[in-house]
């Protein structure tokens, strides 16, 4: 006899016996030949192999089930939320190895602890399949090997909205106020001589709290311009909307064929050329992946001593190494090596006296090289431009070279793009010490006249600002400064028409103090300034030469070529 219940705690059917079934006895589940359905039967739905699964019916059973099945999906849930969550982090991007010089600059950059997604991936369902969907061709490329190197930057226009992710954090209006930059540089000449870098940044001409007038009046206006390439690193064309709604334009002068009427040109850049919106992208471009700077990385161990300021030529001889490329690492460690023989052979007295400090400064090169350039990647110091500011590139030179000229009714005019040093900041002080900062508006003798940096010598009578109305705005070190520098015994009266005679009987050092290698680039496709940088040494990671290819590619849109 079975128990007088069944299985599930219900009382058997009327009419059912309890007795066992012989052995014999066709099977309840066996299908019967005059069935209707021709002798199968209908499986019950939760069959797990060939046993019934039945519900639980009591109140305590249902909810022991209904307890399981959501705590089974709360499970998945969170993974699944968890690993969403975990592949927009650093820790999964930075998998591929083909991201180790973006990850490795991301780690030692100022938004390490902001999530890759939450710059690049567009906000809502559709931004994140499309992001996933990126991040499918591209583990496609990196299974089966095809992806350049250098990994190429996002194309901007591509990216989320900066509402959606720098101004998230960064407000527009806060960034109205003076900012005040100081520096310490070695020059590159045999004494690593140590200048003292001290410059203002504000608005143009104007008050520097004048926040309608900051450097960030570019995003708070409607500004656009054409380029032909997706990094922005040429610019055409721009145009600035006023708040009365009249455009301004401007076109760059190697673009123009006929002066008198520019409008067929301008047309032909916006036949095949891309119309950008300029945003935080456009100058911030290398924000989250910012490779560090040999020039700033080297001048930092100079100043601090980490390096021996004392090593003659270690400036000059260390930019030319981190701005080069080697296939690998090895080989860049064999070029640092080579300091030693510099050593022997040029300063022998040092060699044999400051052995130590010449071993350490090798060991630190070699660590900036590894901190600068991935030679399995090819990416070296200068692969990635960065267009904040332009000491090592072109950056704000894209529009602020001088050489894009306003159009007014269809001609260009000789007025161009300002382009001056006190366009964004104020004179540089570069010196034994920083000196004064003047503030706020400049009085009309400065500001009327566009050549007041060669004419204040007809108003001012000393280096002693003391006693004079210069005084009431500079200290004697503001001048003293410049005057030290060598610029002023440059001969300017022949620079416009014959520079090339000027710099021959005089020497570039002195340009150098104002000019920068982005500025001669221009129309130098050569170097000319005594300064090293990407412009003026630029060298294959696969070669370990100089080619023309990838010196046109760093040259400003005026160069030769460009």
């Amino acid at each position: 006899m079975s128990d007088p219940e069944d299985a599930d705690g219900l009382p058997p059917e009327a009419g059912a016996t309890t007795d066992e079934a012989p052995a014999d006895a066709p099977h309840a589940d066996a299908p019967h030949a005059d069935a209707p359905d021709g002798g199968r039967r209908r499986r019950h739905p939760f069959y797990l192999r060939g046993r019934r699964l039945r519900l639980p019916r009591s109140r305590a059973g249902l909810f022991a089930l209904l307890l399981i099945l959501a705590g089974g999906g709360s499970v998945v849930a969170f993974t699944g939320v968890t690993m969403i969550q975990w592949t927009e982090t650093a820790d999964f991007c930075g998998r591929c190895h083909t991201m180790e010089p973006e990850l490795q600059a991301y780690h030692l950059g100022s938004h390490r602890d902001v999530d890759c997604g939450e710059c690049h991936v567009e906000p809502g369902v559709i931004g994140w399949v499309k992001s996933k969907l990126a991040g499918t061709r591209q583990l496609v490329g990196v299974v089966t090997g095809n992806y350049p190197t250098p990994i190429h930057p996002p194309d901007h226009l591509l990216l989320p909205s900066p509402a959606d992710t720098c101004q998230k954090c960064h407000s527009l209006n806060d960034r109205s106020f003076a900012d005040l930059r100081t520096t310490t540089s070695f020059a590159e000449d045999e004494q690593n001589t140590r200048e003292f870098v001290g410059l203002m940044i504000r608005p143009a001409g104007g008050d520097v709290f004048n926040v309608n007038r900051s450097v960030h009046w570019h995003v708070l206006s409607n500004f656009t311009y054409l380029s032909p390439d997706t990094n922005s690193e040429v610019i055409d064309y721009v145009t600035a909307t006023r708040d009365d709604g009249s455009v301004v334009e401007f076109i760059a002068q190697d673009r123009i064929r006929v002066a008198e009427d520019v409008r067929p040109d301008i047309d032909a850049l916006r036949a095949v050329q891309r119309n950008v919106t300029l945003n935080c992208y456009d100058c911030h471009n290398r924000v989250g992946h910012d490779v560090p700077n040999p020039r700033e990385g080297l001048d930092y161990r100079l100043s601090t001593g980490v390096i021996d300021p004392s090593l003659p030529y270690i400036k000059r001889e260390g930019m030319r190494i981190l701005w080069s490329g080697f296939p690998d690492e090895a080989a860049a460690d064999q070029e640092i090596d080579r300091l030693g023989a510099f050593y022997n052979a040029n300063y022998p007295e040092v060699a044999a006296t400051k052995g130590a400090q010449i071993a350490n400064a090798q060991e630190e090169l070699k660590v900036l090289y590894r901190l600068t350039a991935t030679p399995a990647m090819k990416v070296t110091a200068g692969t990635y431009p960065s267009n904040i500011g332009h000491l090592d590139w072109p950056g704000c030179f894209r529009c602020h070279d001088g050489g894009h000229n306003k159009v007014v009714d269809g001609k260009a005019t000789k007025e161009v793009i300002p382009s001056t040093c006190n366009t964004c900041h104020t004179f540089p002080q570069i010196g034994p010490a920083v000196a004064s900062l003047p503030l706020g508006e400049p009085p009309s003798t400065h500001a009327d006249d566009s050549l007041w940096v060669f004419n204040h010598k007809n108003v001012a009578t000393t280096l002693d600002p003391g006693g004079q109305s210069c005084g009431e705005c500079h200290a004697r070190d503001y001048c003293v400064n410049c005057h030290a520098t060598g610029a002023v015994s440059i001969d300017h009266d022949e620079m416009s028409t014959n520079h090339a005679k000027v710099i021959r009987e005089q020497g570039n050092t002195a340009c150098a103090t104002c000019h920068l290698p982005v500025f001669c680039a221009r129309c130098h496709k050569e170097p000319v300034l005594p300064v090293t940088t990407p412009l003026s040494h630029p060298v294959t990671p696969q070669e370990g030469k100089q080619t023309d290819e990838e010196t046109s590619g760093a040259l400003f849109p005026l160069a030769p070529g460009g």
